[in-house]
């Protein structure tokens, strides 16, 4: 076995629960790391629920591997699982990835457009704007929603006045929210 992990097993057994706790997590890590070649493969070539699961389980870890792994998913034929690996990429707010975010705005599908914009308003990045803007005029609904979501997110007044504005009629939950980050910078 190896030392690293005979090591958090018996930090298990430790009489403190935050020592407990910690090793927990980080044997789980040290195994989903002994994972990743696996993960990888499913990725690159499993079926489109099994892709989706493997990019959750590569959301745990970090590392330039990891990150080239979720960048190859981007280019995957299933918007699902070009979405998932979006999402995950966006969890990381590793400011690496936010260029091939910015390219998934340009995605065919609105669902993957979707989940671009909303990464990129996590960003909270003024470098954005523009792009967010553009999302504005979306034909999708759920694509402006998270557009007025993201620009709002940047504390640009000009999402109060788009929501104001857009001919589309939002959902409540969404009206309202340009007006929740305003004014924070």
């Amino acid at each position: 076995m190896d030392k690293r992990k005979e090591l958090l097993i018996n930090a298990l057994q430790d009489k403190q629960e935050e020592v407990r706790k910690v090793a927990a997590e980080a044997l789980e890590r040290l195994e989903v790391r002994q994972r990743i070649e696996p993960l990888e493969q499913k990725v690159a070539s499993g079926a489109m629920l099994v892709k989706i699961r493997a990019i959750y389980a590569l959301g745990s870890l970090r590392g330039h591997r990891v990150i080239e792994i979720l960048l190859k998913a981007l280019n995957d034929p299933s918007e699902d699982v070009r979405a998932a690996a979006i999402r995950v990429l966006g969890s990381y707010m590793d400011s690496s990835v936010m260029s091939q975010l910015a390219e998934a705005l340009k995605d065919p599908s609105p669902v993957v457009v979707r989940v671009a914009v909303a990464a990129l308003g996590n960003f909270r990045n003024p470098k954005f704007i523009g792009p967010l803007f553009q999302m504005l005029k979306h034909q999708d609904q759920g694509v402006v929603e998270r557009a007025i979501d993201a620009v709002g997110k940047l504390g640009d007044k000009r999402a109060e006045d788009q929501r104001s504005e857009t001919p589309r009629v939002l959902s409540p939950k969404r009206f309202h929210a340009p007006r929740l980050d305003l004014g924070k910078k």
